[in-house]
């Protein structure tokens, strides 16, 4: 259960760019983000020792025994955002998207939902480290493009997906905390979302970028260009991720199911905008360990349900999630491809409108 991280929105994408001035004045941020993220991580641990010792550890274990028949339903529909989380980078090449093989694409995104599960600022590194993959296929520029887009779109999806979610808060909870800052949370990502788009398509932006990045001014004025191709507002991977995120709605009714807590709609939109916010508050925590847990705990009341129970979905879908870091841990060492240069891979194209 991937992550939509705002983090870094603009870093990942520009740190594409291979060889270029434009890296380094992220440098010393993602060197602080990796110092840090050894505190954050036992931050949430924290969290989430106090979280068990609260919501007492017997029943939670007794909840997450009687749930885990139904985990494989959750993993099946883990399946299925995979494949619209990829249809969104493959929609984000335009014209080259044929360029780039199904078989290095799949094995892009599962390596880039480790990424994005455990490194701060996740969803931008996850994009940072596709474009790295697939730029043999596409060029640096058209790869780089692409990890903007996609990065754009899926902060657009997140917002979005936002307003039901606080719909739902709303007729459960009233004018609520917790919908209050769902309904905050969609506008600032979808403003974040046209402001990633817009700031990269501006002319300024790009004369700054030929002037820092020296010899590899034309890789900028490439990347700038193939932005402009496309509309503002990038919808088709936009509506790819909104059906992803539309699935993990899914998810969270299964959980709730699972746990003993009935699963309407309502109840599944509050549990996925509970999530979301968790995310938007722990984005430095490796999987958002203890700040969701959190989270879930502190809603219980809202979800007419016990604290262990609301915890328990939680911890459910950090299961999911650490079953596909594994495997895309796993995937550059058991899945190799041949190595394909830039000269054998490229063909002159620009990005159709996305």
């Amino acid at each position: 259960m991937n992550n939509v991280h705002h983090e870094g929105a603009l870093a990942g994408p520009l740190a594409a760019v291979p060889g270029g001035r434009a890296t380094e004045p992220g440098v010393w941020k993602r060197r602080l983000l990796t110092v840090l993220k050894p505190v954050f991580a036992l931050g949430g641990l924290g969290m989430l020792t106090a979280m068990v010792n609260k919501a007492g550890a017997h029943e939670l274990k007794a909840t997450l025994l009687a749930a885990l028949p139904l985990l494989p339903w959750v993993v099946l529909i883990e399946l299925g955002r995979q494949g619209c989380d990829a249809t969104a980078t493959r929609l984000s090449y335009g014209a080259r998207a044929g360029q780039v093989p199904l078989s290095v694409l799949v094995r892009a995104q599962l390596i880039g939902t480790a990424v994005s599960s455990m490194a701060p600022a996740g969803r931008a590194a996850a994009e940072a480290t596709k474009a790295t993959l697939l730029t043999p296929y596409a060029g640096a520029a058209a790869a780089t493009a692409a990890a903007a887009t996609s990065q754009s779109a899926s902060l657009g999806a997140g917002g979005l997906i936002s307003f039901p979610c606080a719909v739902a808060s709303y007729l459960m909870t009233g004018w609520s905390a917790f919908t209050v800052a769902m309904v905050v949370h969609g506008f600032v990502l979808l403003l974040a979302s046209l402001g990633v788009r817009a700031g990269l398509r501006a002319k300024r932006l790009g004369a700054w970028m030929r002037r820092r990045c020296g010899k590899w001014g034309e890789h900028a004025e490439s990347f700038q260009a193939s932005l402009c191709a496309g509309g503002l507002c990038p919808w088709r991977p936009m509506l790819a991720f909104l059906g992803s995120r539309v699935l993990q709605v899914m998810q969270y009714a299964v959980l709730a199911h699972a746990v003993g807590i009935d699963a309407t709609v309502l109840q599944a939109l509050f549990t996925q905008g509970l999530y979301l916010v968790a995310l938007a508050m722990g984005s430095l925590v490796p999987g958002q360990v203890g700040v969701t847990d959190s989270v879930f705990s502190l809603a219980a009341g809202a979800m007419g349900t016990s604290a262990a129970k609301a915890m328990s979905i939680a911890v459910l879908a950090h299961t999911v999630q650490a079953v596909f870091v594994l495997v895309g841990a796993l995937t550059p060492l058991v899945w190799r491809t041949r190595k394909v240069t830039a000269a054998q891979g490229v063909a002159p194209a620009v990005p159709a409108p996305a």
